[in-house]
């Protein structure tokens, strides 16, 4: 595991360096923005498989993008979920953008999940790396070297109400949630991006992250492998729970590499009032 995390770091650090720090370098004229995302994610992807290529205890890698399983080595035990950029559309913007993976043993179920790991690049340029042994801990990065600081505990309760989805597509429970929440004192905080949404109520130690079935997406729009069950995982080794409204995330069994879910994340007391709520 070792390796893999030595990797990780010097994936994060060329990535921030390459695209965070020297963004201009693909905004080169006559390219549109969709064409700069693209080409983004292109170099994201290569530096992560250049860098998992070199392990051997790697079997196999799969992008959210292209959900091709590339197998590196038939022998490894590791399988790889990664997401190269998280939100990649709000790229231009400035914004502490993040990349997810996931590394699993054998199969990619939820028992067989190792550990996650997160980086969120830009204005916040740290890792989050979670595994059963050792919890929930945090690097920051100073001078291109990723320093471990405290571990990550989420409380009880806290007062982030960060919610995905599309205002007018709320179901009236899933309205009155948020509403209620609100009127408890909850703050709202979304940035759209998984890793940094996560990010956020990790460090404020406590609040509830939501992304609800809509009509639009009726199964929800978090990849199951590739973001609910990286992000599940972090989150109940922090203390706090994972939920798609009723289900624990974590018990999503057999999923496929298209399968989505609606989840319902954060500390304890915000997801046992959702599970009152929406029960």
């Amino acid at each position: 595991m070792i390796e893999v995390y030595n990797a990780i770091t010097n994936i994060a650090n060329n990535i921030e360096k390459e695209v965070f720090t020297n963004y201009n370098n693909f905004t080169t004229v006559g390219k549109t923005e969709k064409e700069i995302q693209e080409a983004v994610n292109t170099y994201c992807s290569k530096e992560i498989e250049k860098e998992f290529t070199h392990i051997k205890s790697i079997k196999s890698i799969v992008s959210q993008d292209r959900k091709e399983l590339h197998t590196i080595n038939e022998k490894g035990k590791y399988l790889i979920s990664y997401v190269a950029i998280d939100n990649i559309e709000l790229l231009d913007l400035n914004f502490s953008l993040g990349t997810i993976f996931g590394i699993y043993e054998d199969s990619f179920e939820a028992a067989n999940l190792k550990a996650a790991i997160y980086i969120t690049y830009g204005p916040t340029f740290q890792l989050v790396f979670a595994s059963k042994d050792e919890g929930v801990k945090y690097f920051s990065n100073e001078d291109g070297e990723f320093i471990q600081q405290d571990s990550l505990v989420l409380e009880n309760k806290g007062k982030i109400n960060s919610t995905a989805g599309k205002n007018d597509e709320f179901t009236a429970e899933h309205r009155a949630l948020l509403d209620n929440f609100f009127n408890d004192g909850y703050r709202l905080r979304f940035s759209n991006s998984l890793a940094l949404d996560t990010h956020q109520i990790l460090f404020k130690k406590g609040g509830i992250f939501s992304s609800p079935s809509t009509p639009s997406n009726p199964n929800g729009t978090l990849e199951v492998i590739f973001e609910a069950f990286p992000i599940a995982f972090v989150i109940e080794l922090a203390g706090g729970s994972a939920i798609d409204g009723k289900n624990r995330i974590l018990d999503i069994q057999n999923p496929t590499l298209l399968q989505k879910t609606p989840i319902y994340f954060g500390s304890s007391s915000e997801i046992n009032y959702v599970k009152e709520t929406l029960n």
